[in-house]
């Protein structure tokens, strides 16, 4: 079970970046282009860390048009779960 914040939004994953990816892409391309992007930025998968996926979507918005609006996702996604996670009720 993924972990989720106080809200029940999951905490974003690997393989969450890589089907969204994947859906615009194709799947073995989708993995190489991660896996390069990963070791361009010195990460060793499988990437666990939210603050991770947040660089390698980072790196991939550089990229190109498709890996842009991939990559954006990913990082609202994860800036979103982040955000939520820190807030606390007063």
């Amino acid at each position: 079970m993924t972990p989720t914040n106080d809200y029940g939004q999951e905490r974003p994953t690997e393989e969450d970046a890589l089907e969204a990816l994947a859906e615009l892409i194709g799947h073995r391309l989708a993995e190489g282009i991660w896996d390069l992007s990963a070791c361009e930025l010195g990460l060793r998968r499988p990437l666990t860390e939210p603050h991770d996926l947040r660089r390698v979507a980072e790196h991939l918005m550089t990229v190109g048009d498709l890996l842009r609006v991939a990559g954006r996702s990913t990082k609202v996604r994860v800036i979103t779960f982040e955000a939520l996670s820190r807030t606390v009720l007063s």
